[in-house]
């Protein structure tokens, strides 16, 4: 691991353990064991770091592995099926972070770092962009299942895309708010009454 990336996943585990996204250089040269004359080499200020610290694992955690995603095969119910749980494997465990050994409830993390996204610049900007690409991936799915009379045809690709990303938001919010234990099994519990809703008709 490289200096600088010790500097912000050693700041980064100081917050959780303060339940406080505000550390001094001090806390972090004495946590990092590299001087402050060290610390100002690789950052500018005290706000760079907290700035990578939120764009590394704030808003690194909402984007999506399309890349990933579109590796998955199947009929338009399988790939909706397995690409959903896919993100949600990918939202329950979040970006990884080498230094430290305990594991760590990502929720900890997204918590302390909220206050820092909400003041970003381009968070509203940003989280469209997520949801667009997200839901421009389900629209390719669901336009193939409607051409191969897999999913219903009376309903647009958009509206049935939006009705996944809905869901996925739901199960996603609960998990961050309401603490249950397990997006995936949120998921299956709902998976079938959605597909249901959107299987093709004759």
């Amino acid at each position: 691991m490289n200096t600088k990336q010790l500097i912000l996943e050693k700041t980064l585990k100081l917050m959780i353990e303060k339940q406080d996204s505000i550390i001094s250089i001090r806390e972090i040269s004495a946590a990092t064991g590299i001087a402050t004359g060290g610390i100002y080499h690789h950052f500018s200020n005290k706000e760079e770091i907290y700035n990578e610290i939120t764009e590394k694992y704030y808003m690194d955690y909402y984007r999506f592995n399309l890349d990933e995603l579109r590796q998955i095969k199947g009929n338009a119910k399988e790939k909706i099926h397995d690409c959903m749980v896919e993100i949600f494997k990918q939202k329950g465990t979040g970006p990884e972070i080498e230094s430290i050994d305990d594991e760590i409830d990502y929720r900890q993390i997204l918590l302390i770092l909220t206050g820092n996204g909400f003041s970003s610049e381009n968070y509203e900007e940003f989280g469209q962009s997520i949801l667009k690409q997200l839901r421009e991936f389900f629209k390719e799915i669901i336009a193939e299942g409607q051409k191969n009379r897999q999913i219903r045809q009376d309903f647009s690709s958009e509206t049935i895309a939006d009705s996944l990303i809905l869901m996925y938001m739901g199960i996603q919010y609960k998990w961050e708010v309401y603490l249950i234990d397990d997006m995936i099994s949120a998921f299956e519990d709902n998976f079938n009454l959605q597909w249901e809703k959107i299987r093709f008709r004759e």
